[in-house]
């Protein structure tokens, strides 16, 4: 990645990656199954700036990150109505504390034909990327102090049929997270720090519909409601985290044939969002429309094509930074 060219200097940006994962599903009796593996991720990354007043190039940063981990997940059938599901997850890394276990578990009830309750519970952990630690640029640089983030998050929800035409599902869900990271926007130079805990509460909603032979329809809208419960900055706390508050609204309809012939029309609003985390300044929301096609040519070729934000709607997702506008794609894809 290259970040462009300064009055005095260019920042380069590097990073390659490579995994492999493997697991196995065992159904060692009729109401059991035990799904198990492992995966291993290794990640660098090569940091540079060039400064064009010297003609010389200083490498900040040139190194690797593995990480790798072992899974297991089991379920059991206690009847054909009651499911429930455990699992454990180790997780390994070359960073500092880089080492975690996450347990989880999930329970689903069918109450009737047409109503399904469900619950889970995930402990959840994520490492810095390379790019939080180490990555620069003309306006932002990594922090390499970063500590990993650890969290517990809930959700409950049903599940609702809607006779033979339609499926709602409504979810609360509640996530805390200590040493969260998040990006600290900031003029003239941004970066990653962590925050000391936030737990983020909201309640998604979705449904779905088939309006008559061959066209569908959908909505989802999510609230969100992410608050900072612990900060160094005592100002922060009982505020809104920064860039993560806005609520959405997805809806869209469409017509799609079982031969493949796809075409559908989007939209997508996003509410307003504080952009720092006393709360004082915010970005307003923006609605855009999507147009997707796709036509199967014969059996093996595809033709795909899109204009995203079809009435070129302007807006930022960061100060400063606008949006692409309309964009066009066309695309062929082939099976063989």
């Amino acid at each position: 990645f290259d970040s462009g060219a300064s009055s005095s200097a260019r920042y380069d940006n590097e990073q390659n990656s490579y995994g492999i994962q493997a697991q196995h599903s065992w159904n060692f009796a009729k109401n059991q199954v035990l799904v198990y593996g492992f995966d291993y991720r290794n990640t660098s990354a090569r940091n540079s700036t060039f400064n064009y007043l010297t003609d010389q190039k200083t490498t900040s940063y040139d190194d690797s990150i593995s990480q790798g981990a072992l899974f297991a997940r089991y379920e059991i059938n206690f009847t054909p109505d009651f499911t429930m599901n455990f699992g454990l997850r180790q997780d390994f890394s070359s960073l500092t504390n880089g080492s975690f276990t996450s347990p989880s578990v999930g329970a689903k009830l069918v109450l009737t034909d047409s109503t399904t309750l469900r619950a889970n519970y995930i402990r959840n952990f994520r490492a810095p990327t390379l790019f939080n630690l180490y990555a620069r640029g003309s306006s932002f640089v990594g922090n390499p102090d970063l500590k990993p983030e650890k969290g517990d998050s809930y959700d409950i929800g049903i599940d609702q049929k809607l006779w033979n035409f339609g499926l709602l599902r409504l979810t609360y869900f509640s996530n805390t997270i200590s040493d969260l990271i998040a990006y600290n926007f900031v003029v003239p130079v941004g970066t990653y720090e962590n925050i000391g805990l936030v737990r983020t509460t909201g309640i998604e909603a979705v449904l779905n519909v088939q309006f008559a032979k061959n066209i569908y329809g959908f909505v989802n809208y999510t609230l969100n409601n992410p608050r900072i419960l612990s900060s160094a900055n005592s100002a922060e706390e009982g505020n809104e985290l920064r860039f993560a508050g806005a609520d959405s609204l997805n809806l869209g309809i469409s017509y799609e044939t079982p031969a493949g012939l796809y075409m559908g029309i989007l939209m997508h609003s996003l509410g307003a969002y504080p952009t720092n985390n006393t709360n004082t300044e915010s970005l307003p929301g923006y609605t855009t429309f999507d147009l997707k096609i796709r036509v199967p040519l014969n059996n093996n070729l595809v033709f795909t094509g899109s204009v995203d934000n079809i009435f070129n709607q302007r807006y930022q997702l960061f100060p400063g930074y606008p949006d692409a506008g309309r964009v066009f794609q066309i695309g062929l894809s082939s099976s063989f």
